[in-house]
């Protein structure tokens, strides 16, 4: 088999690519032009045990012209089995424009152009790694088959949703992977330093570990959770992409068991030592609560900003039967949270008070 791969330097990627190279054949990955993308794929390719089989291919899916060199495309048409398209906008999030609307527009964007490669490579199979963001803000139970439920998305997530509806639309052999909040790696602790909500959650839990431990921190009442490392979502993928499958079908990479935000949260405050977060109210009684006079020194710990709990909540549960059904027998499980949640801490914590 042979491989091509997009997002391979990003968090998920770097794990998946050594389920890859368990496996015959060369892997091919595609990194943007420049020194620093060039850089972090060295980097990365140091790291892999058998790195060497990893090829990089320059190609832009944001720029204007072809993703990849139409000549290296005319030499591995008709080679490459598995197309794994991984890359979000978190790869232009260090861009001159982080408009969010604009760079919701780039995963579309993106997408349709891995599309028109696995199309024009006339590979066997494009995997599209989506995310169970794309529910919004959909109530009830959302299943694998589902995603037009008319729930409202937020920019980030309409184009999510929307690189979802073009590939399957493509006409291609698809399958489709929507992982849950990937945490960290439950065996080594590694955290996505890239990731802006676990930077600014676990910093402002840190902050909040210099309170005494009796103050609680009010948060509006928070709906469910659903949080998976990211081994357990790279072995899930590998192993799905090799399996007799049908085409056409969904994938959610998720914790069966459903857990309250409220719950998972404070594990990672037991582990910096912080005060618990206490459910009050209603989100919109809580906002109009905090606007009345005085009750910013009545309720001194109004603990959170919003932005700090955003994505870390869902209103909705996922069902993960077709994951299941993949996955019976093969070992691959979510751990329990409270078995690695002291690792990702503990990693995070020393990783940024080195920084």
């Amino acid at each position: 088999m042979t491989y091509l791969v997009t997002g391979a330097t990003g968090f998920i990627g770097r794990f998946l690519i050594p389920e890859l190279l368990r496996r015959d054949g060369d892997i091919h990955v595609l990194i943007r032009p420049g020194t620093a993308p060039a850089e972090r794929f060295a980097r990365c390719a140091a790291e892999w045990d058998g790195g060497e089989r990893v090829r990089p291919v320059v190609g832009d899916l944001a720029g204007p012209g072809p993703a990849i060199d139409p000549a290296w495309v005319d030499e591995h048409r008709e080679t490459i089995t598995h197309v794994f398209h991984l890359a979000t906008t978190i790869d232009h999030a260090g861009s001159a424009d982080t408009d969010p609307e604009h760079l919701a527009a780039l995963d579309p964007a993106a997408t349709r152009r891995v599309v028109e490669l696995t199309r024009a490579l006339k590979a066997d199979r494009l995997h599209h790694l989506s995310t169970v963001d794309v529910s919004g803000d959909h109530r009830g139970p959302f299943t694998e088959r589902m995603l037009d439920t008319c729930q409202h998305l937020t920019p980030t997530q309409r184009g999510r949703f929307e690189s979802e509806r073009i590939v399957r639309g493509s006409g291609l052999d698809w399958r489709i992977y929507r992982p849950a909040i990937v945490i960290g790696h439950s065996r080594t602790g590694e955290v996505d330093e890239s990731d802006a909500g676990t930077r600014r959650f676990f910093g402002l839990l840190r902050r909040a570990g210099q309170l005494p431990r009796l103050l609680p921190v009010l948060v509006p009442q928070l709906g469910e959770t659903n949080m998976v490392p990211v081994d357990f979502v790279t072995e899930a993928l590998d192993h799905i992409a090799h399996s007799p499958a049908p085409a056409h079908s969904t994938f959610h990479l998720v914790d069966p068991a459903r857990v309250r935000a409220v719950d998972a949260l404070n594990l990672f405050a037991d582990e910096a030592g912080a005060p618990h977060l206490v459910e009050v109210m209603g989100k919109d009684t809580l906002r109009k609560v905090l606007r009345m006079p005085g009750m910013q020194r009545v309720l001194p710990s109004v603990g959170l900003p919003a932005d700090a709990l955003e994505h870390s909540e869902f209103g909705c549960w996922f069902d993960c039967a077709e994951t299941t059904a993949a996955l019976a027998g093969t070992g691959i499980t979510v751990p329990p949270l409270a078995d690695y949640a002291p690792r990702i801490w503990k990693t995070w914590s020393e990783l940024t008070t080195v920084r």
